[in-house]
């Protein structure tokens, strides 16, 4: 089977729950939010904050709060619930920003992290915690950054002690990459409390299997330099791996949903259009906007065949550059009918828009129908 084909099976459970869009076929619109006792509104998000459909398989929590829908925001009170009914989040919201205290739980229902907000912004230390109750990592965030102040590791080893120590820590891949990793790896120094020197960065897949992915370079906290090893890639303008855990909460209050498919959940019709955005690259000439169609065969372990186009660019230059593009995609999310994953058709659509200030193309409203399984 694929790596990242079982990498999100792992990680979205089994292959029923990751059909997509099966439980939603009965349901014509979906219902991102309903009215909830005492005024208040319940919301229906996935794991990374992303609206769902209350049918939808990827539904993973609900925020029961105070909504100013005339005003777009958040206003008071709020407690997020994973599917089991248990609380993983409480906060609070003034005229829509983050203000008091904010606590995180684990599914056990241990205390994850805590920290106080005051006008959208932590005040203080931030704390997390181990889901057995032990200390994880001290932060404090100001207006120089991230200030480290203590970090033990999984065997309750004081690695980083007053802002001095060995940092290492895996973060949670925020959407779909092509190459198949669930989490990333962070280790380096820390010297005043700030990422000093050469910190590495690695790869996690599944099953803990790691392999190195390249480095990030800081001077007392300031970043300088890094370099991606999958492709090969110096960058200069800022780092591209987080240093602490990643929590999607603050994505809630963008009200941004997504279809009930395994294509949108994950993240790969993002990652398509971003992939063809930068296979264009800057362009010097700007093609009129555009309705793409195509058709891709792919096999029952997600392998691509052969890419039949319906609609496309009306100038050949960019539709042999787009089919070309479409050829180093070689992975897409397999269909599943019947208890299986089978070789299937999909017809994808896209638009194609010039975006001339930047002289880039942009590809969106990406939408992938199968036409044996889901």
């Amino acid at each position: 089977m694929n790596v990242l084909l079982w990498a999100w099976l792992v990680w979205t459970g089994s292959p029923a729950d990751v059909s997509g869009g099966q439980d939603t076929a009965l349901h014509s619109e979906p219902v991102y939010y309903e009215d909830a006792p005492n005024g208040m509104t319940r919301f229906f998000y996935d794991d990374q904050y992303y609206l769902a459909d209350k049918h939808c398989q990827f539904k993973a929590i609900e925020r029961v709060g105070y909504y100013d829908f005339r005003k777009r925001m958040f206003i008071d009170e709020f407690t997020d619930f994973n599917n089991q009914g248990r609380a993983v989040l409480r906060g609070s919201y003034r005229d829509g920003k983050k203000d008091g205290q904010f606590r995180a739980y684990h599914s056990n229902g241990q205390l994850k992290w805590d920290v106080t907000f005051q006008h959208d912004l932590p005040q203080g230390m931030w704390k997390y915690y181990y889901p057995d109750g032990k200390p994880l990592l001290e932060v404090e965030f100001g207006a120089g950054g991230v200030f480290i102040h203590n970090f033990w590791d999984q065997r309750g080893r004081h690695r980083v002690v007053n802002g001095k120590g060995r940092y290492e820590f895996e973060v949670t891949a925020d959407g779909y990459n092509p190459f198949g990793y669930i989490r990333y790896n962070r280790k380096g120094r820390v010297v005043e409390g700030r990422p000093h020197g050469a910190w590495a960065i690695e790869y996690v897949f599944d099953g803990g299997r790691k392999e190195d992915a390249g480095y990030e370079f800081y001077q007392h906290g300031k970043f300088v330099s890094g370099y991606d090893a999958y492709p090969n890639e110096l960058f200069h303008d800022a780092p591209r791996y987080a240093l602490v855990p990643v929590d999607f909460f603050n994505r809630a209050v963008e009200m941004n949903g997504k279809p009930c498919t395994i294509d949108a959940y994950s993240g790969f019709t993002a990652y398509l259009g971003k992939h063809l955005e930068d296979w264009f690259g800057e362009l010097e000439e700007m093609p009129l906007p555009s309705k793409i169609e195509f058709t891709v065969n792919v096999s029952k372990h997600g392998v691509p065949g052969n890419v039949k186009m319906k609609s496309t660019f009306a100038d050949k230059r960019y539709a042999n550059a787009l089919l070309e593009g479409l050829k180093w995609v070689d992975f897409w999310f397999p269909s599943y009918a019947e208890g299986a994953y089978i070789d299937d058709t999909l017809t994808v659509t896209m638009e194609a828009f010039p975006n001339i200030p930047e002289r880039k193309l942009r590809f969106f409203d990406i939408h992938i129908r199968r036409e044996k399984g889901i």
